[in-house]
Formats: C-alpha cells, sequence, structure tokens
C-alpha cells in the first residue's frame, strides 16, 4: 500500500494478513493469533462476492497431537437479556471493529460464508493496544 508522499502514520498496534481461504481450503481463512495487550480488533474485509465472515476460535488442548477444535465465537451480553450474540455476518467490503474481550484472545480464524477458492484475497485484521 503506497501513501502520499510526507504523510507518517504513528500505528498503535499490529496488522494481521490472513488469507482467504487458507491453502487447501474453501470456506475457512488462514489462522492467526491475537497479539498480547491488545484491546480491539478491526476486521478489514475486501470485496468477497456478497460472502459475509463469521470468527471461529482454536480449543486449548492438552496435547500438540490433539485434534484441532474450532468454535463459532459468540459475546455473552448481559444489556440484551444474558443472550449470546454471535460474531458472524460480518459484511464484506467494510471494517468492523470488535473488543478482544468479546473474543476471548487466543487464536482465530475467519469463516467464509461461500466459497473463496477462486477468488483468494487477503483480509486485513488490526489489532490495536491502548493509546
Amino acid at each position: 500500500m503506497a501513501f502520499p508522499p510526507g504523510n507518517k502514520y504513528a500505528w498503535n498496534g499490529t496488522p494481521v494478513w490472513a488469507r482467504m481461504p487458507a491453502v487447501g481450503e474453501t470456506v475457512n481463512g488462514q489462522p492467526f493469533a491475537v497479539p498480547a495487550g491488545s484491546k480491539v480488533m478491526t476486521i478489514h474485509t475486501p470485496s468477497m462476492g456478497g460472502a459475509t465472515v463469521k470468527v471461529q476460535s482454536l480449543a486449548p488442548t492438552e496435547t500438540v497431537e490433539a485434534t484441532q477444535v474450532w468454535a463459532d465465537v459468540s459475546a455473552f451480553d448481559l444489556a440484551a437479556g444474558a443472550t449470546n450474540t454471535a460474531l458472524d455476518a460480518i459484511p464484506e467490503s467494510k471494517a468492523t471493529t470488535i473488543p478482544i474481550s468479546a473474543t476471548g484472545g487466543g487464536y482465530l480464524r475467519l469463516v467464509s460464508s461461500a466459497d473463496q477458492s477462486s477468488a483468494v484475497v487477503s483480509i486485513t485484521v488490526f489489532f490495536s493496544r491502548d493509546g
């Protein structure tokens, strides 16, 4: 990405570029770790042919040999009558901001609502810290 000459941007965070889909996948994106100290993540979704994305979290395991188990992420919302709000239907061509406390941190991936294997894209996820 090229910025106009003379512009300096002091980003207070960490960008991650997650491939969609991951190598050998059709709807599952490349997994990424949530950087330590992150407070908010902004998912910058490109045009994806009308598809939306959802957030999944990798369940911790006791051994490295265990099968990976991915679960859809929901945030428990006391203000909405103690309901779970799924982090899904994130639209294409938008920047969607989600507090890290809603994701649980750890290791995440984005999953598309439609096959993306014929049009691979890179989804930028920006993790902001205090400041």
